[in-house]
C-alpha cells in the first residue's frame, strides 16, 4: 500500500483512483538526500501494488522538482536500506520502468541529474515555461551512468544524448519538448497533471496497465544492456581523479545524480 506514514521525504496523497508522490525537500531544492534516495527506492513498487492507485502523478513542492543529489556538508551518503547506494539507486530506476501503471510527472521547476532521470521516465511530463532540464554528469567528473546514458537514447537518439551529456545542457522547456524528453510547456504544471491522470484513471485498467508493459519493454530492454555497466562505470567515475579534482576545485555539482555524492 502506498501509505503516507510510511515516508519522511515523500509526501504521498491517494484520491479518486490518483496516487501522488510529492518529493519534500523545498528548502533545498528537493535535492535528494539519502533518506529520500532509499524512499525511492520502494514507492514506486508500493504504487504497483495498491489496488487504489490507477495513475501515479509525481512532482516537487515548493518551486523546484528536483535539483539531483543532494551535495551539502550533512550528506553522509549512508542507506536505510541495507544496499549499497550504487544499488539503490539501479533499484530506483528499475522499479520505475516496472510501474505498469501510468506516472505523470508534473515538473514544477528545475529537473536536474535524478530529478530529469525521474522526470524524463515518466509516461508524460508537464514542465512549466521556467524550468530547466539536464544532466550535468559530465562537466562534474563522473560517468552519466544512473539512468540518461542507459536510456535517453531509447527515447531520443544515440547522438543527441551524446551531445546533451558530453555538453552538460540545461533545456528550456521548450527544448525538452522538442527534443522528447517532455510532453508540454505549461504554465502550472500540477492542474495539468491532475487533470489527465483524472482521465487517465477512468480508462479499463488491465487495457492501460498492459499497453504500457508492452512499450515498456523497449525501455526495459535498454536498461538491461546498459545500465548496470552505466553504473559500475558511474561507481569508478566517483572514485577516480577526476571527480576529485572537479570537487577540490568547484565543489561538488548540485545537479548530480550520483547517490554516493
Amino acid at each position: 500500500m502506498l501509505e503516507r506514514n510510511d515516508y519522511s521525504r515523500l509526501l504521498i496523497d491517494v484520491e479518486a483512483g490518483v496516487g501522488t508522490v510529492t518529493l519534500n525537500r523545498p528548502d533545498h531544492g528537493n535535492a535528494v538526500d539519502d533518506a529520500m534516495h532509499s524512499e525511492l527506492t520502494r514507492v514506486f513498487d508500493a504504487a504497483r501494488r495498491d489496488e487504489r492507485v490507477r495513475v501515479v502523478v509525481l512532482t516537487g513542492a515548493g518551486d523546484t522538482f528536483c535539483r539531483g543529489g543532494d551535495s551539502g556538508p550533512d550528506r553522509t551518503f549512508t542507506t536505510h536500506t541495507g544496499l549499497t547506494p550504487i544499488q539503490e539507486a539501479r533499484l530506483i530506476i528499475e522499479s520505475l520502468l516496472d510501474l505498469d501503471k501510468p506516472v505523470i510527472a508534473a515538473v514544477n521547476g528545475d529537473a536536474l541529474g535524478l530529478g530529469a532521470i525521474l522526470a524524463t521516465l515518466a509516461d508524460v511530463a508537464f514542465v512549466v515555461h521556467s524550468a530547466h532540464l539536464g544532466d550535468r554528469h559530465v562537466p562534474g567528473g563522473v560517468t552519466a551512468g544512473n539512468g540518461s546514458a542507459a536510456l535517453w537514447p531509447a527515447i531520443i537518439g544515440v547522438n543527441r544524448t551524446k551531445y546533451l551529456l558530453f555538453e552538460g545542457a540545461l533545456l528550456t522547456a521548450a527544448e525538452a519538448v522538442d527534443l522528447g524528453l517532455a510532453h508540454e510547456a505549461v504554465d502550472e504544471a500540477l492542474p495539468a497533471a491532475l487533470a489527465l491522470a483524472a482521465r487517465w484513471s477512468a480508462r479499463p485498467p488491465f487495457a492501460l496497465r498492459s499497453t504500457k508493459s508492452v512499450i515498456n519493454l523497449h525501455l526495459k530492454e535498454a536498461a538491461a544492456r546498459a545500465l548496470a555497466p552505466g553504473l559500475a562505470l558511474e561507481e569508478q567515475a566517483l572514485a577516480g581523479p577526476e571527480f576529485a579534482r572537479r570537487r577540490s576545485t568547484e565543489g561538488t555539482p548540485t545537479c548530480s545524480t550520483s547517490p554516493a555524492r
